[in-house]
């Protein structure tokens, strides 16, 4: 109820504009998957609407912009219903105040660097298994409360973003003082070759403030060639053992034996994709993440292929198998686990 109050109140506000001015887009994310691995699921066979997005772009005066975007999805809790609808982002940019190629974005804004991961990997649609690392693994959340200022670097070397937010991301309220801050830098004056870094460091209000500190180093080496893409990125975290038990990263990781300690992780993903004939491609992907760094038989590696083909103009189909291996004390709840996935997505 919250959530369409939300909603009438922003559409509302814009009455003014005609319904021809209002730029609405979608996409729609449909997949079944075949699990052979843990025993437990082995045969299980389901449907599933991994995720759906709603985009409204409003053109404001002098070239300002107005975008709201909602996101459903199924819940991993069973309630009242299974598949839930929110506000994933909703934030003015604003160029007009401005000379040359700048912008500042205030309300609830996407993170920078998984913004940019997902121009450049367009496998989201696969399911959270190919999501950007720091989202599949709730290091991150995909937007918050705040305001950004995006500007070109000199020499027209790329771009840069720096972003002060709440800290608490989507599905919480403010619970204190601190603010969480964030820089981001993509060099692309080499194109087809990019580097991109981002640093971001916070606190959370919770915890001691000894061991409160939250820290994300992010690097990404790309090639975009002709008709093929390759990439290498790199994450570095830091954050209390409480925070990754509390907030459920890392998928559940035993930390019991670190609470009321500050621990640190690091990741890493190495992709590639290319074309296979004029309509259809190929991706491969591996994902590796050590959420207790220097411990033995800790740390989890994911491998990915996918082959698809686009049915038409809006519509991509594709077939993927992933495979997890943890290590041997991951959790106690942990086991290796596959998939066959046949995943569809929906562009409107």
């Amino acid at each position: 109820m919250r959530n369409l109050l939300i909603i009438s109140i922003l559409f509302s506000s814009f009455s003014s504009w005609a319904l021809s001015d209002f730029e609405v887009s979608g996409e729609m994310n449909f997949a079944l998957r075949y699990s052979h691995l843990p025993t437990g699921d082995r045969g299980v066979t389901k449907f599933e609407m991994s995720s759906l997005f709603l985009d409204v772009n409003v053109p404001l005066p002098e070239d300002d912009l107005f975008v709201l975007t909602l996101e459903g999805s199924e819940q991993q809790e069973v309630g009242r219903q299974h598949f839930s609808v929110g506000v994933r982002e909703a934030y003015l940019d604003l160029v007009s105040v401005f000379s040359g190629l700048h912008a500042l974005r205030v309300g609830l804004i996407p993170q920078p660097w998984q913004e940019a991961q997902y121009e450049l990997w367009p496998y989201r649609f696969l399911g959270k298994d190919a999501w950007d690392l720091t989202e599949k693994w709730n290091y991150q959340s995909s937007s918050d409360l705040g305001v950004s200022f995006m500007s070109e670097l000199p020499w027209s070397l790329g771009e840069w973003a720096l972003t002060i937010v709440n800290g608490e991301g989507l599905e919480q309220p403010e619970q204190g003082r601190y603010k969480e801050g964030s820089l981001f830098l993509r060099f692309a004056h080499g194109r087809p070759l990019a580097f991109s870094v981002s640093y971001t460091r916070g606190q959370y209000d919770p915890y001691e403030s000894a061991i409160a500190m939250k820290q994300r180093i992010q690097a990404l080496l790309s090639y975009e060639g002709d008709g093929w893409l390759a990439g290498l990125e790199y994450l570095d975290l830091q954050d209390p053992a409480n925070a990754l038990q509390d907030h459920k990263m890392a998928e559940q990781i035993d930390v019991l034996d670190y609470l009321g300690t500050e621990v640190k992780g690091e990741g890493a993903s190495l992709f590639l994709s290319f074309e296979t004939g004029e309509v259809s491609d190929l991706m491969v992907r591996y994902d590796y993440l050590n959420p207790l760094k220097g411990e033995d038989d800790r740390d989890l590696h994911t491998f990915m292929t996918g082959w698809g083909w686009s049915v038409t103009e809006g519509v991509k189909t594709a077939f993927m198998i992933d495979y997890t291996h943890y290590g041997y004390q991951y959790s106690s709840g942990a086991r290796d686990r596959s998939k066959l996935s046949w995943a569809t997505q929906v562009l409107f």
